[in-house]
């Protein structure tokens, strides 16, 4: 306003009362602006963001704020970021933090961080803003939407970041999005990214809250990231097993509690598990738990050496320079195949063959007719015995990084998820067999029943071992699955698994619980597909968990 410093400190005087007491008060946008035009050129923001103390709050030292010598913080450090918000769009903004001297600790907005220990102590609670990257800062209203986005719209961060820049960081933004119809009205753009690492950090942020714990970083890492990947790993070895929140959950839909008919008081509290085929990069050696040397790497530690022999399995001939097999002709084919079925010439070549239709003989390669599958399927028509009817004599090679074989789960009928597991190499009994025991790790933890769609062949090593730790819970197989993918000829299946053996499942000729769940679950984990497809393993197993929390 251009007034002289000596009417601003009589208005202030006048008014500073009346300021501080007055209730808050939603800016208009236009009021946003005008006030930054004016604050931004001598540092200062609209949404200026400070520490949360202006004294020292660790006990120990001796200018915390409890003491009588308490000391205001020191050395103003400031400088320019970006805040995302729900309301206002991205706002340029000024941030500063302050240094205590008795202690050496910086103290940010969300965090505090030690000079000799380079330890990242958050404050507790969730904050209204946290700082997702060095330069940028969300509100939480705003990451709560897009965590719900992500749940059930399967909305990746960089569709989300897509979203908010064309509807959300600009106020404005009905007119930006259609310039031709509002031609005759003046709007300055706006652009704005995001660090795909806020979802990480706000849900750990939740966590600790819940439990009344703060949230500790070391801070002597190069990236945010890396940061995180500890306090990630953290979390993950916490849920599993019977570590998940809703672990102990009972309710109407998956307990049923009645009398029998001769008058006694029964108890029916089921679990459900099935696996879906989605998971993360792993070592390209079968059935290889141990980490990858890098999450671009085809291989663990223990089988880097392998890099350089050829990929076709079987074949320990050293690789040709440039490429993932040896010379062998024939191995030489089966690579230029496996990045030839990526391209769109072979898909649609793929899609005339399916058709029955003719195309001439030097349009397509005879390996590419071997490798199209006549009937896609064909590889799904497994009985009892839980074997492929169909064979297939081609030339087998790992060309990339292996990933994951299926991603196990533990259901009640009513939704709740128990526990999920990873299987590397593929759904043997052995894995799914160990997967149920970490569930279930005492007899008094397993429900009375289990399905599971091939139950028959997860009794066969509990029998033969005579393993009577699920001595008293029922293993039928899921009504589905029983009746499309099991032999009424198995008199082992039929005497253990078949669920109309279990009467007590039945009440007025209907099932008591929905014995569908996991394959209905499976149908919404599918859509996180694109997203999960890539993810690094600490990132795939916390947001596997968080997702299906929310």
């Amino acid at each position: 306003m251009k007034w002289p410093e000596s009417m601003v400190l009589r208005c202030w005087d006048s008014l500073k009362y009346i300021i501080w007491s007055t209730p808050n008060v939603v800016p208009s946008e236009d009021e946003i602006k005008r006030f930054n035009e004016c604050a931004l050129p001598f540092g200062i923001s609209y949404w200026h963001i400070f520490p949360p103390t202006r004294t020292c709050i660790n006990p120990a030292c001796a200018h915390h704020s409890s003491r009588h010598a308490a000391r205001p913080l020191k050395e103003p450090m400031t400088y320019k970021a970006t805040l995302f918000t729900l309301r206002d769009g991205s706002l340029p903004i000024y941030t500063t933090s302050l240094y205590c001297h008795g202690c050496h600790t910086r103290y940010y907005h969300n965090y505090s961080i030690h000079k000799q220990t380079l330890t990242q102590t958050y404050y507790g609670g969730v904050p209204n803003v946290i700082q997702v990257a060095q330069h940028y800062f969300m509100e939480a209203c705003l990451l709560e939407l897009i965590t719900t986005g992500k749940v059930f719209g399967w909305l990746s961060a960089t569709n989300w970041a897509h979203i908010y820049n064309t509807g959300l960081a600009h106020l404005q933004r009905y007119i930006v999005n259609n310039p031709t119809a509002f031609s005759n009205v003046a709007w300055q753009s706006s652009r704005s990214s995001h660090s795909t690492n806020w979802f990480f950090l706000y849900s750990l942020l939740l966590d600790k809250a819940e439990h009344h714990w703060q949230l500790i970083l070391g801070h002597d890492m190069d990236s945010q990231p890396k940061r995180l990947t500890e306090a990630l790993m953290e979390r993950n070895h916490a849920t599993e097993g019977v570590g998940q929140e809703s672990y102990g959950h009972a309710c109407n839909v998956c307990c049923h509690i009645f009398k029998s008919d001769d008058a006694k008081m029964v108890k029916l509290h089921a679990a459900v598990c099935d696996g879906i085929q989605i998971g993360h990069p792993c070592c390209a050696v079968h059935d290889c738990k141990s980490l990858l040397v890098s999450h671009t790497a085809h291989h663990c530690k223990e089988h880097q050496s392998l890099g350089s022999v050829c990929a076709v399995t079987g074949c320990n001939a050293v690789r040709e320079t440039g490429f993932h097999t040896c010379t062998i002709p024939q191995h030489c084919e089966a690579e230029q195949a496996y990045y030839e079925k990526g391209t769109a010439m072979f898909q649609l070549r793929a899609h005339l063959k399916r058709a029955g239709i003719t195309v001439p003989a030097d349009s397509i390669g005879a390996s590419e007719i071997e490798d199209i599958p006549l009937d896609d399927t064909a590889t799904n028509n497994r009985g009892c015995n839980n074997k492929s009817s169909s064979k297939s004599g081609h030339i087998k090679g790992s060309f990339s990084h292996n990933v994951t074989h299926t991603q196990l789960f533990f259901m009640r009928p009513c939704r709740i998820i128990l526990s999920q597991a990873t299987l590397f190499g593929s759904e043997a009994i052995s894995a799914v067999l160990q997967a149920v025991h970490a569930t279930f790790p005492t007899p008094e933890s397993t429900p009375e029943y289990l399905f599971y769609d091939t139950n028959c062949k997860l009794l066969a090593p509990q029998h033969y071992n005579h393993d009577t730790h699920f001595l008293h819970t029922g293993q039928p197989i899921d009504v589905f699955h029983f009746k499309s993918k099991h032999k009424e000829s198995d008199v082992n299946c039929q005497m253990y698994c078949n669920p109309a053996a279990f009467l007590e499942l039945m009440q007025e000729g209907k099932w008591r619980l929905n014995t569908s769940i996991c394959e209905q679950m499976n149908i919404w984990i599918g859509g996180y597909q694109a997203i999960l497809q890539n993810m690094e393993v600490t990132r795939f197993n916390f947001y596997m968990d968080e997702d299906h929390m929310m």
